[in-house]
């Protein structure tokens, strides 16, 4: 059975651990390494207020981390967006030899947003990698809002869904 919980300094090994496995298999199939791993750990051991790194564990196991945070998203959202109650989902890494995690880690995030004491209206990510955004619509239910390009490389793809799955068209459990 999964759990959704904070992730905490105590847990750095596990996360440390987690990291590595996806840095591994980024590195193994050709994909760009970024940052955001070192992002994440750095949240976990110097906490910012507003964003929290979430972990989702099978027993003692970190199987899929995670920041979010209670705000409205600033880079590609209009201001009528930016208005609106969100939670953002960023620097997400799951283990690579678990196909399907994201769906299982968003859904409970759903979860955990309906309970807040003031739900937001959406959660919301930016996908970089087009197969991700691909993923997270096709597979997931996410609704893409919009594309950002970059001048240098592939687009922003801005995707969100509502907090509670049963408003989202295809009603998936993701």
């Amino acid at each position: 059975m999964y759990v959704l919980k904070l992730v905490t300094a105590d847990d750095v090994p596990a996360l440390n651990g987690l990291l590595a496995l996806r840095m591994d298999w980024l590195d193994q199939n050709g994909l760009p390494l970024s940052g955001e791993a070192s992002s994440l750990m750095d949240l976990v051991r110097l906490p910012r207020p507003g964003t929290v790194p979430i972990g989702m564990w099978d027993g003692a196991k970190l199987i899929a981390a995670l920041a979010v945070q209670s705000a409205g998203p600033i880079f590609g959202w209009t201001l009528d967006e930016q208005k609106e109650p969100s939670l953002v989902l960023s620097l997400a890494h799951t283990l690579p030899q678990e196909p399907k995690l994201s769906a299982t880690f968003v859904s409970g995030l759903c979860h955990y947003a309906a309970r807040l004491p003031y739900p937001p209206t959406w959660i919301r990510c930016t996908a970089r990698a087009n197969a991700l955004a691909r993923y997270l619509e096709e597979d997931c239910g996410w609704i893409k809002v919009r594309e950002i390009g970059r001048p240098y490389g592939d687009a922003y793809h801005l995707l969100q869904r509502p907090r509670s799955w049963r408003n989202t068209p295809r009603a998936s459990p993701c």
